[in-house]
């Protein structure tokens, strides 16, 4: 018997900011399996799903997130402010070009190693989870390893996975390596919605924190936040961390919805 299943999560990048948008592939080109629309992300197990992908084409006007199930079904996310609300950040960072990302990255002999996971906060500033993160969470949970954050914080996470292990047909291996993965953030921090793309280095924390000083760091995590200049009416970031052929799955285990 065949169950339906999460095939494929796109970020929609609208196709009118082309500048930007070829910007970026430039700089994860590395780390892609190349479509004629943007970027496919390699899964670190060709048997997993959902597929994770960059549209850069989009007719959309607006940064958008489709859900592509297995029966052709696409639940759509748009990120997107819809609180009403305007809250600046209380943190301290700059807005960097592209470009400069990627000339310091190559100065300093750094390389993005890989991509752990994609993720979009949206802006949320009542109690509990974003009402849209919540109807997806209950269209889709049963297609996909789909997971609480351990800790409480109202972060879902998203892990690749066998179809047998999503029908519950075997039991989800922790010790494996699953990316790249897809987080969704209830954000109460500020009003401006992010996407982020977090990567892997070939280098230290101590040693990009220093490189990138406009990024805000981050002590607990060991990763930096480097806030993309784009012409989108949202923020984008490159979360830049240590590379590790290890993953952190076990964390999840037993967080399942």
């Amino acid at each position: 018997m065949t169950t339906d299943y999460l095939e494929k999560i796109t970020i929609n990048l609208p196709g009118t900011h082309a500048g930007f948008n070829r910007q970026l592939v430039s700089l994860l080109c590395m780390l892609d399996e190349r479509s004629s629309y943007g970027l496919d992300l390699p899964k670190s197990d060709r048997s997993f799903y959902p597929l994770l992908a960059i549209d850069f084409q989009s007719a959309r006007s607006a940064v958008s997130v489709d859900f592509l199930l297995s029966n052709r079904e696409a639940v759509p996310i748009v990120v997107e402010n819809t609180t009403g609300v305007e809250k600046k950040s209380p943190h301290a960072y700059g807005h960097m070009e592209i470009d400069s990302v990627a000339e310091r990255l190559a100065a300093a002999g750094l390389e993005i190693s890989g991509v752990d996971h994609l993720g979009v906060n949206l802006p949320w500033f009542a109690t509990g989870p974003h009402p849209r993160i919540l109807q997806l969470r209950e269209t889709i949970k049963r297609e996909c390893l789909y997971h609480c954050y351990p800790t409480g914080e109202p972060w879902d996470f998203i892990l690749p996975g066998t179809l047998d292990e999503i029908a519950g047909r075997q039991t989800v291996d922790y010790s494996k390596v699953r990316r790249p993965k897809f987080e969704l953030v209830s954000f109460g921090k500020a009003s401006t919605p992010l996407v982020q793309i977090d990567l892997g280095v070939n280098g230290r924390y101590e040693e990009f924190k220093t490189l990138f000083p406009e990024a805000l760091a981050d002590e607990v995590f060991r990763n930096i936040w480097i806030y993309l200049k784009n012409p989108n009416a949202i923020d984008i970031c490159l979360v830049i961390n240590e590379y590790s052929e290890s993953d952190w799955n076990e964390f999840f285990k037993g967080c399942r919805f």
